[in-house]
């Protein structure tokens, strides 16, 4: 069946043909989902794009009915819409959504004009304008400052110069002269259509409108943003006024430079300079400096991104000195970031700033030779600046003095590239005047106190493709998405790693996409296979380290030992306790390692207390990790893994889940604390897939003990968690540890919380499984206490089955172990009533849950809410309305003081359903609408089936009777 989507002008929905209305907010919904398409939106995202950032409380209840309204709308696809963990998403296939097709014709047109096809950059851009039927989504004015549609309409307007730009080239200027006057209207600050239309007015005869149009422009630009015209834009000022001059008249020399998706720079454009800053006057042409002084490297043509740090630092360098200092600006990142690329870009984007020249040096901090010294550079800065070489002083001082003294009048810009500290650039940065420096380190340089600090991060995943596909053509990459989504991946976003891959494919045209992608699929193939000639990440990488090894200061060679342990945990965040752990070492003295390999960029700090490695960094810091002692390795490790036992200990304790835990073993580390059960729930829920790490470690290691006490004390945050499944290999990790130890109450431990974990997802039967193993395990030992606790869970799970009696045979086994009644653990207690309930003895189920209820508020707080909610239905189910609303609302108020999302929404659904059960349809809708839509935020497949199930029921009033009377099961299994 055919559908078509469509946002380039109102919105508009076709199904097979026919086009379908999408009234109101679902149409908004609809246009959200298709921004961009595809892709999952979660309910807050939905309720931000429907109602802003105020909803009204009534928003979430509200998003559920638009849903629907969709859904109808979209007929007979409406399968469209899906939800998956909470988030919803519209399918969209190839050639179904305008925007999409838009975009696909711009790319076409991009790569033809890099071809320099100018017939197919016309067709391409005239098919993808030829999409537009107006301002996209002119309906829904919310939508209009979003990032996606400002971005569409950007993207018309490179699509509007693209088909002018060949045009120009066709000789078809006379034909679009008055849509570009129109445009520059429309856009009178966007200086490339404005060159197009100064060119077309040339060449059609008319130089003096063309002059006309410039002027104009620069008094807009210079009264709104301060700033002068590009220098493409003055180029053809120039062009147009020198043809004047000589009664040229009717034609440039050369057509406006292509914009930036034609000529294929993914960079910025260099701003010019602003008015009264360090530029000359418009139209003017700065002196040409000496030739010593025009040193600096050659621009990178393939250029990507750092848009916003090339901004910044083109800002500072046009900036007049007001302060009195000279401008510096310090770019730092690890190695392989781009720093020299960018200082570079940012030199050839300020050249006429600096007419008096462009000083250039290699400072050698990192990498191959000694660093150079000050001493030594302000020699040759001097002789470059005119000094005769026999007059330059012996002093470094002196030196420095001179220098300054030659640059207190000058505009130059000076780079000092890949320095090693503050001391090593400090003499040669001028005192003050206009003259500019700056400066790329792979460390903060925090001894230049005065500088503008850029620091520069991995790209992100839109720059890493934009950047590989500049380097070995698109074509290859959309030939093999999932190896060229497995190649940036590895790359880790590091411009170097991607240069040297990109390099490396568009020089091996037999070599596919697919075999590079393979190669770092081996076993420490990646590092290996990023190397390309003088380009070498590992070299690269090492140099950094080196620089701390043979640093004459202490805390320098102590972080360099200090990033070889860590090497142990490298992919991974972790806090500043755990590396203390870990590196065996003082918290203070921890702190000074973690924050120096920070400072040199070896390590990040994302947040505050908490460190991790870049991903190839951290494949690096292995590989060294590797090459000390098997001793070594294995007592850090087990270091590591016994704090984190320990905390965890911590977090499930603070979490008041059960009465029995496993004591986790001694250590000298500092812990973390918990204030409450949320802080638990939180850091667990953070730290888990490290704990599922070292519970591999560990069960492989010498201390495999470690791995089951750390897996049995995620009993709190599993049943937290229902129905995610996070929790098993770590659970199945360290039963197979304990079965390789032959250890048969570790085997026990894991099998109960498997069965507890399997139960609260509801798979009874394997839940079952690892019961009745735990249970003969315990019997072996002769472990009565942890046994009546697998009894416990082995009746709440078959009382879930719907195998009442199984459960009641377990119940009736667990209590020949107890004197009386009051020994029983309040949660098997618990299970007890439930079966009392299932089988028929309400009263008898009820006076058990008042007991438990009781003794719940007194020690066990986080069980009062589930006590609550199956007490409620008893009572439903005996008729006390009063009684029963109060238990279920009192349940919602427990549940919402935890705040458990699991309980909130398992309380309200239990609260709907007494409301219906006493004739109030009114009020167990909008329970049930408040439980699923928290339920659907978290992906509570159980609760969201019961509420739709009772929203169902709604329009069958007559069927009302005892349905769903039965309390809800299996909610609070005991636990080891």
């Amino acid at each position: 069946m055919a559908v078509r989507f469509g946002v380039l002008g109102d919105l508009t929905l076709d199904v097979d043909g026919e086009r379908r209305p999408v009234p109101g907010k679902a149409g908004l919904l609809l246009a959200v989902l298709l921004l961009p398409a595809g892709r999952p939106r979660s309910v807050d995202e939905l309720v931000d794009g429907l109602w802003g950032s105020n909803p009204p409380r009534t928003a979430y209840p509200s998003l559920h009915n638009h849903i629907a309204r969709l859904r109808t709308a979209l007929g007979p696809e409406r399968d469209r819409l899906t939800v998956t963990g909470g988030s919803y998403a519209c399918e969209v296939r190839p050639g179904e959504l305008d925007a999409a097709e838009f975009e696909t014709r711009l790319r076409r047109a991009q790569r033809a004009g890099q071809d320099q096809d100018w017939p197919t950059v016309d067709e391409e851009a005239r098919a993808a304008l030829a999409l537009w039927r107006g301002r996209p989504l002119p309906a829904f004015p919310s939508l209009h400052e979003s990032p996606e549609l400002v971005h569409l309409r950007e993207q018309h307007l490179q699509a509007a110069e693209l088909r002018f730009e060949a045009a120009l080239r066709a000789g078809g200027h006379h034909e679009i002269t008055a849509e570009l006057a129109g445009l520059t209207a429309d856009h009178p600050l966007h200086e490339p259509i404005h060159r197009q239309l100064m060119t077309a007015l040339h060449r059609g005869g008319r130089p003096a409108d063309a002059l006309a149009v410039y002027h104009r422009l620069r008094r807009r630009l210079v009264e709104e943003l301060g700033v002068d015209p590009a220098p493409g834009t003055r180029r053809i000022f120039e062009e147009v006024l020198t043809a004047k001059e000589d009664g040229a008249g009717g034609r440039a020399s050369s057509s406006p430079a292509a914009p930036a998706a034609v000529s294929g720079a993914a960079a910025p454009a260099a701003p010019a300079p602003a008015s009264g800053t360090r530029s000359k006057k418009a139209g003017s042409v700065p002196a040409p400096a000496h030739p010593a002084l025009n040193q600096i490297p050659r621009d990178t043509p393939d250029f990507t991104d750092r848009t916003a740090e090339f901004a910044t630092i083109t800002a500072r360098l046009l900036e007049p000195p007001g302060d009195g200092l000279s401008c510096l600006v310090v770019i730092s990142g690890m190695g392989g970031v781009g720093k020299t690329a960018l200082a570079v870009r940012a030199a050839h984007g300020t050249r006429d700033a600096f007419p008096d020249g462009q000083l250039y040096a290699d400072l050698r901090g990192f990498g191959v030779g000694s660093p150079r010294s000050a001493h030594e550079l302000l020699a040759r800065f001097l002789v470059d600046l005119g000094v005769p070489a026999h007059t330059v002083p012996d002093d470094t001082d002196d030196r420095a003095a001179l220098y300054r003294a030659r640059l207190a009048e000058r505009r130059v810009l000076i780079i000092l590239d890949n320095a090693r500290d503050s001391e090593q650039v400090a003499p040669l940065i001028p005192g003050g005047g206009p003259a500019a420096v700056i400066v790329t380190s792979r460390h903060l340089l925090a001894g230049l106190p005065t500088a503008t600090r850029v620091a520069l991060q991995p790209f992100g995943a839109p720059d890493q493709y934009e950047l590989l596909a500049a380097l070995c053509g698109t074509e290859r990459l959309t030939a093999a998405p999932p190896a060229t989504e497995r190649i940036l991946a590895a790359c880790a976003g590091l411009p170097l790693a991607l240069r040297i891959v990109g390099s490396r494919l568009a020089h091996n045209a037999g070599r596919s996409v697919e075999h590079f992608a393979a190669r770092f699929a081996s076993p420490g193939g990646r590092l290996a296979a990023l190397t390309l000639e003088h380009l070498d990440v590992t070299g690269v990488f090492e140099a950094s380290h080196q620089a701390l090894v043979t640093s004459p200061r202490r805390l320098d060679r102590a972080a360099a030992a200090g990033f070889r342990l860590l090497g142990l945990w490298p992919r991974h965040p972790f806090s500043v306790e755990a590396a203390s752990a870990l590196l065996d070492q003082p918290l203070g003295h921890t702190i000074d390692v973690l924050d120096t390999l920070v400072d040199a960029c070896l390590l990040q700090n994302p947040a505050e207390g908490t460190y991790r490695f870049h991903d190839l960094l951290g494949e690096f810091a292995a590989q060294l990790a590797s090459e000390e002692t098997r001793e070594s390795r294995e007592q850090a490790l087990v270091r590591l893994g016994t704090w984190y036992c320990a905390a965890l200990e911590r977090a499930d304790t603070a979490m008041v889940t059960r009465p029995r835990r496993l004591a986790a073993p001694r250590t000298e580390a500092v812990l973390p604390d918990f204030a409450d059960r949320a802080a638990g729930l939180a850091w667990i829920t953070r730290e888990l897939p490290a704990l599922t790490t070292l519970v591999k470690i560990a069960g492989a290691g010498p201390r495999p003990e470690l791995a089951w006490l750390t897996a049995g004390n995620l009993f709190g945050w599993v049943t937290a968690h229902r129905g995610q499944d996070l929790w098993e290999r770590p659970l199945v990790d360290a039963l197979e540890a304990a079965r390789r130890e032959n250890d048969l109450a570790g085997q026990a431990m894991m099998h109960n919380l498997l069965g507890v974990a399997h139960g609260c997802s509801y798979r009874n039967e394997i839940s079952l499984r690892h019961l009745y193993a735990a249970d003969d395990l315990l019997d072996r030992l002769g472990r009565r206490d942890w046994q009546t606790d697998v009894l416990g869970n082995i009746g709440n799970a078959a009382a879930q089955a719907g195998r009442y009696e199984e459960g009641l045979a377990a119940i009736r086994k667990a209590l020949a172990y107890f004197a009386g009644t009051e020994d029983l653990p309040v949660v098997f207690a618990h299970t007890h009533a439930t079966l009392l309930f299932r089988t028929g003895d309400l009263e008898g189920a009820e006076a058990v849950y008042r007991a438990c209820l009781e003794r719940c508020r007194a020690a066990h707080p986080s069980y009062v809410n589930i006590v609550l909610v199956n007490l409620g239905d008893v009572l439903r189910a005996r008729g006390r309305r009063s009684e029963a609303l109060q238990c279920l609302e009192e349940a919602c108020r427990a549940a919402e003081d935890l705040h458990e999302d699991f309980a909130i929404a398992d309380a309200l659904e239990a609260l709907a359903r007494c409301h219906l059960h006493f004739g109030d349809a009114e009020r167990a809708e909008s329970c049930w609408r408040r439980s699923l839509e928290i339920a659907e935020k978290f992906g509570f497949e159980r609760v969201i089936g019961d509420c739709l199930a009772g929203l169902d029921s709604l329009d069958r009033l007559d069927r009302l009777g005892g349905e769903g009377a039965g309390g809800r099961l299996g909610d609070t299994p005991t636990g080891l």
